[in-house]
C-alpha cells in the first residue's frame, strides 16, 4: 500500500494505479472516497469485497467534467437545473443509466452521479479520462473517514494507495432521485433540503440506511435540558466519553466546535476517537435539524442505541 501526496508525481501515480485496475482512497470535499475505474468491472468487484459492501447496494460515480454526465446518463430538465446550481458540489443525482456497468449500479436502471468540489478527485477523473467509482473509503457500516488514518485503520494493506489530503465538510453528499416527480430524497447530506427546495419539489424521504457499527453504546441527547441530562448520566456512568460542542462536563470530552459546520467536520473523527479511547458508552449532544444539522442528526440516529429527548 502506497501513501501518496497531491503533488504532480502523486497524482500521476494514482492515475497509473487506477489504469491498472487498482483501488485508491482520496479526499473529497465531503469524506474520503475509495476509487476505481468505473468501467473496470473486476476493479469494481474487488472494491465491493474490500469494503464488505453488499452487492445489492449501488455505488456513486464521480465525474471530472459536466459533459461526462450526458455521456453516461439521461439528463432531464430537473437534473439540468440542479447540475447548473450545485455541480461541482456535494449533491449526488440519481439518473437513468446509459453506459455505466450494472455491477456499479447493482443491476438498477438508475445510476448515482456526482461531480466533487475538490481538486483531487476532479484531476484524477480528468487525467484518467473516465468516470471513477467513489463511495466512502470505509468498511461498510463504519463511520465515514475524514482523515487518511481512518482509511488506513479500516483497510490497512487491502487497497493499493491513499492520496493524503483534507476533507472540507465531513458529511457525505446528499442523494436525490430526479427520475421521479416530485424528486425523492434518498439521503440527507452536505447540501441541505432547504437549499434544494429552492429549485425542485422534494417528496419526504424513506430512510433505508442501517445502523453504524460502533463498538460502544451511543446515546444521543436532544432537547432543552441536554447538559443537565448528560451530567446526570455521567454521575452513574463515570467512564463514558462525551461528544459535545464544548467541554462543560469535565472528564473525557471530545469537543466538536460550536457551529454546525465544525460539528459536521469533526463528528465521524470524534466517534472513531471515542472508540480508540476504549469507551463502552458514548454520550452525544444533538443539534438542531436545520441546514446541515439535518444530515448530522441523520448520522447520529444511525449511530444511536437510544435517543434521549429531554
Amino acid at each position: 500500500m502506497e501513501l501518496l501526496y497531491p503533488v504532480e508525481s502523486g497524482i500521476r501515480r494514482a492515475v497509473e494505479i487506477l489504469r491498472m485496475g487498482g483501488l485508491v482512497a482520496l479526499p473529497t470535499e465531503t469524506v474520503y472516497g475509495l476509487c476505481c475505474d468505473a468501467f473496470n468491472e473486476e476493479a469494481v468487484k474487488r472494491l465491493y469485497e474490500v469494503k464488505r459492501r453488499p452487492r445489492n447496494k449501488p455505488l456513486i460515480v464521480g465525474v471530472g467534467r459536466v459533459e461526462e454526465i450526458y455521456e453516461i446518463a439521461h439528463v432531464n430538465e430537473t437534473a439540468e437545473r440542479l447540475i447548473r446550481e450545485f455541480f461541482p458540489g456535494s449533491l449526488t443525482l440519481l439518473l437513468h443509466n446509459k453506459k455505466i456497468p450494472s455491477v456499479v449500479t447493482a443491476g438498477s436502471e438508475k445510476v448515482a452521479i456526482r461531480m466533487p468540489a475538490h481538486e483531487i478527485p476532479l484531476r484524477i477523473s480528468r487525467e484518467l479520462g473516465r468516470p471513477i467509482v467513489v463511495p466512502s473509503a470505509n468498511i461498510s457500516g463504519r463511520p465515514s473517514p475524514t482523515k487518511a488514518e481512518h482509511v488506513l485503520s479500516d483497510f490497512g494493506e487491502k487497497i493499493d494507495a491513499i492520496l493524503v489530503g483534507r476533507c472540507n465538510i465531513g458529511i457525505e453528499s446528499t442523494i436525490l432521485d430526479v427520475t421521479v416527480s416530485p424528486a425523492r430524497l434518498i439521503r440527507p447530506g452536505a447540501v441541505s433540503t432547504e437549499e434544494l427546495r429552492k429549485f425542485v419539489e422534494i417528496a419526504p424521504s424513506e430512510d433505508n440506511f442501517g445502523q453504524y457499527e460502533i463498538s460502544a453504546d451511543v446515546y444521543v441527547f436532544v432537547g432543552e435540558r441536554v447538559e443537565e441530562a448528560i451530567k446526570s448520566f455521567l454521575a452513574r456512568e463515570k467512564n463514558a466519553v462525551v461528544i459535545a460542542k464544548k467541554d462543560v462536563y469535565g472528564g473525557r470530552v471530545i469537543e466538536l466546535g460550536e457551529t454546525p459546520e465544525s460539528y459536521a467536520m469533526n463528528l465521524f473523527d470524534a466517534l472513531r476517537k471515542a472508540e480508540s479511547m476504549g469507551a463502552k458508552v458514548i454520550l452525544v449532544e444533538g443539534i438542531e435539524e436545520k441546514g446541515i444539522g439535518e444530515a448530522i442528526m441523520h448520522r447520529l440516529y444511525r449511530s444511536a442505541r437510544s435517543v434521549i429527548r429531554v
